[in-house]
């Protein structure tokens, strides 16, 4: 009997922390605790079972983790630095950059993208790794900068996932006039649902809830005819759209 109550407590907290990273309403951890266990099951079926997982990480935020700045010197690097030496090619700076990068030694990888950029202007591969390692390292405003350099050479770079970065990076900055104007850019060009979620987002933030409104409509419309592999893939954006309407009293057929 000890083990079931265990186990069913065990349960009912990791629906409760699944339930805060949804953001649902407060009132389902109150159902939970007091209908203990049955709130959970109920919380279950009821959300977690029907919300799909929680969104996978954007090209950026899948570099996002812990620096670490101790050099370890690897065969790869070692070579990488060789050639340096020898050449002082921008290409062999962007391969060292990248490496460091790849290895989350983010403080290693800054001045190695730089001296690409600096001596390739035209570095698209440099210009992208140093917006990742700024954004992987909380500095948006600096990431952004980055990007834009890019975004300035080729507007598609990266099947659109350049420019999707860049207005992430306005957004997390706290710049919403540019992260409005980019995110227009996107969703102009791309298919991208997460961009589309925050676009409308933000035009709630700044008051216009009527174009708010439209756009998660506009989402969801969207999400009607996608093969259920991109659905599954779209499933947390095109949920939250949903809760969005539901919160301004909207309801679709």
């Amino acid at each position: 009997m000890d083990i079931l109550i265990t186990l069913a407590l065990v349960f009912m907290v990791w629906m409760c922390i699944d339930c805060m990273q949804r953001k649902e309403h407060f009132i389902w951890i109150i159902i939970m605790v007091v209908l203990f266990p049955v709130g959970a099951v109920a919380y279950y079926f009821t959300v977690k079972s029907k919300g799909g997982n929680l969104p996978t990480p954007s090209i950026l935020e899948a570099v996002k983790h812990k620096n670490k700045s101790k050099e370890v010197e690897t065969d790869e690097t070692l070579q990488l630095k060789e050639m340096i030496g020898k050449f002082h090619k921008a290409y062999h700076y962007e391969k060292l950059g990248q490496t460091y990068l790849e290895k989350k030694q983010y403080a290693l990888a800054i001045p190695q993208f730089k001296e690409a950029i600096q001596r390739d202007e035209e570095s698209n591969e440099a210009r992208y790794g140093l917006g990742k390692t700024f954004h992987a390292m909380g500095n948006y405003s600096d990431a952004a900068e980055a990007l834009e350099g890019l975004i300035k050479i080729d507007k598609k770079y990266d099947y659109g996932n350049a420019i999707f970065g860049l207005a992430e990076c306005y957004r997390m900055a706290g710049l919403e006039d540019k992260a409005l104007k980019t995110y227009e850019e996107v969703i102009n060009s791309f298919h991208f649902f997460k961009a589309l979620y925050h676009y409308a987002n933000l035009l709630d933030q700044k008051g216009q809830k009527d174009e708010a409104i439209n756009q998660m409509k506009s989402l969801i419309g969207s999400s009607k005819d996608l093969p259920d592999y991109k659905l599954e893939k779209e499933r947390y954006w095109i949920d939250e759209a949903y809760k969005f309407l539901r919160k301004n009293g909207v309801e679709l057929a």
